[in-house]
């Protein structure tokens, strides 16, 4: 039986108190990150997580992903690895929603981003609109 280790869940609002004072892991694809990020957060693939181990600093790390569920996954990951692993719930999603800086990277638009997945360009036509605030 492996020793599965539990991990820490906080909300968007606990990781900017805790801010910038903590690593942030941001786990989604290079594409996903260069479209949208938060500022300073490291951007180290799901896919590619267990490789980079030695490129993780000592330190809690603090995952985060779109929605939660990339970063869960690599909550346990880290820490059946011994490393101590706190996800942040709703992603990216729910840090934008509660008004947290976000830097954005604009493609020009006679150069088609590098992408592997062909619904990166449509992704970033659409996060405008998912990230729309309404005014009272």
């Amino acid at each position: 039986m492996t020793d599965q280790r539990a991990f820490r869940t906080v909300t968007a609002d606990e990781l900017a108190l805790a801010r910038p004072r903590v690593t942030l892991v941001d786990v989604r694809s290079r594409e996903e990150h260069a479209t949208a990020h938060v500022p300073g957060s490291l951007n180290i693939p799901l896919d590619e997580l267990a490789s980079r181990l030695t490129d993780l600093p000592n330190t809690t790390l603090y995952l985060m992903c779109g929605s939660g569920k990339r970063s869960s996954q690599a909550a346990r990951v880290l820490t059946d690895r011994g490393h101590t692993a706190v996800n942040v719930a709703g992603g990216i999603t729910e840090w934008y929603r509660a008004g947290h800086p976000v830097s954005y990277s604009q493609t020009p638009a006679d150069q088609p981003a590098p992408s592997k997945n062909p619904a990166a360009p449509g992704l970033r036509r659409l996060l405008p609109r998912l990230f729309r605030r309404t005014s009272a």
